[in-house]
């Protein structure tokens, strides 16, 4: 029972995300003419699929609090490949993303169609450059995701947040939107920092596999009410990380 419904998950996820295939791509095509008409379309579109994506694999999504509105730069913990349908599915807003995520077949192709911008991060020359992309995004009226831990983790702990990114919002004089996510699913089931949670040496297919087997997943985004503050993007990062930790609600069980 528990692979069947997989395999028709499977399906349906493919299938779903092939009917938002060409309207991604006509966006693209948007974007190289007139690049902010292409924004609301693309949010449109990603918050849609990502919705979308989490009925079929049985999340229920509880937001807490008031998701930001555009321009933003939003900061989080890292869990699960999920997070990025729990978030897409809650904000309106370009995610940043590890450069080996845009070279996974068909998953980094589409989350480059959704806007996701990417950097190589043992390249410190890349992060000027990415840097000036989010700029550029802010800029432009939209918000940004950035996972400041640089992996995703089992959900015992808010690793300490790398400051760099957070330069951006120190020369944009943006307060940060912190985030938390939590997950859990059926005492019945694989504790969630097994099979939800993505961290370590897991490999991609075999938890991918797991989590389409389970029954119901419960997540939550809580989108803290007060920003985030710093003079410079040391002190920036650490009150985010604080803010974070108070909220914070282990998705691993011991």
């Amino acid at each position: 029972m528990k692979r069947l419904r997989a395999g028709l998950r499977f399906c349906a996820l493919l299938g779903w995300t092939a009917l938002q295939y060409p309207c991604l791509v006509g966006v693209t095509l948007l974007e190289r003419l007139w690049p902010r008409a292409a924004i609301a379309p693309r949010q449109l579109t990603t918050r849609l699929w990502a919705r979308g994506c989490l009925w079929i694999l049985g999340v229920r999504l509880d937001v807490v609090g008031t998701p930001p509105q555009p321009p933003f730069f939003a900061a989080g913990n890292h869990l699960s490949y999920l997070d990025i349908l729990v978030l897409h599915a809650s904000l309106r807003g370009r995610f940043l993303a590890k450069a080996e995520v845009g070279q996974v077949p068909v998953a980094g192709h589409f989350a480059r169609l959704a806007g996701t911008l990417f950097v190589k991060r043992e390249r410190k020359r890349d992060l000027g450059r990415v840097r000036d992309e989010l700029k550029e995004a802010i800029q432009g009226g939209e918000g940004v995701i950035v996972f400041p831990e640089g992996t995703s983790t089992r959900g015992a702990e808010v690793l300490p947040f790398r400051a760099s990114l957070f330069q951006v919002a120190v020369d944009q004089n943006l307060p940060i939107a912190p985030f938390s996510l939590h997950y859990q699913v059926a005492p019945s089931a694989p504790p969630a920092h097994l099979s939800v949670c993505w961290w370590g040496e897991m490999e991609m297919m075999p938890h991918l596999l797991g989590l389409l087997m389970l029954d119901r997943i419960s997540a939550r985004v809580t989108f803290i009410e007060q920003r985030a503050g710093g003079s410079d993007r040391k002190s920036l990062a650490q009150s985010t990380w604080t803010q974070i930790q108070e909220h914070f609600e282990p998705s691993c069980v011991v």
